[in-house]
């Protein structure tokens, strides 16, 4: 399914100046025209201030605030301008315990460098289709952690009222 992609309003964090100027061009690409780019996780909490960002694109690994450090900040700060923005880690990491630190800082998608256009294309997409809902808990605060509707085995420990469902429908105006 292809999407209209122009009025989303993208902050991408990259410390690397080649792959943040790709991954613009490939936003660009996909009709994006609103992209405020960054080089570290601090410099994106100060535009998230003011940019009224609808995905972030985060990078794991910068200096001195990491992508991890950032998401965490934008999910549980008492100051967050945005604790229900969909953000997509960008990282060369792969192994299962980062991708669990992630999951668990509250990361709604993933995407293991090297980048393809349709890889990231399939994470926007994944973000506008899913309407997984957040939870808020004692520990966690971020996107439903459970990707399918099967069930679990055992009691079901979550707290219907704690469910948070955010509406992405303007995302998914398909194009013609």
């Amino acid at each position: 399914m292809a999407y209209e992609l122009r009025n989303l309003n993208i902050l991408l964090v990259e410390d690397n100046f080649t792959m943040r100027t790709l991954l613009r061009d490939v936003l660009t690409a996909f009709g994006v025209k609103s992209i405020v780019s960054v080089s570290d996780g601090g410099r994106a909490w100060n535009e998230l201030r003011h940019f009224q960002a609808d995905l972030a694109i985060v990078d794991w690994n910068m200096r001195p605030v990491s992508g991890l450090q950032f998401v965490r900040r934008v999910r549980t700060g008492k100051d967050s301008p945005n604790q229900f923005l969909p953000v997509i880690m960008l990282t060369a990491y792969s192994e299962r315990r980062r991708v669990m630190l992630g999951r668990d800082a509250g990361v709604t998608e993933f995407l293991v460098k090297p980048v393809t256009p349709k890889r990231l294309y399939d994470r926007i997409a994944a973000i506008i289709e899913s309407n997984r809902g957040f939870i808020r808990s004692k520990t966690y605060f971020g996107p439903d952690r459970r990707r399918s509707d099967k069930g679990i085995p055992g009691q079901d420990r979550r707290n219907q009222s704690s469910l948070t469902v955010v509406d992405f429908e303007r995302f998914r105006t398909e194009s013609s």
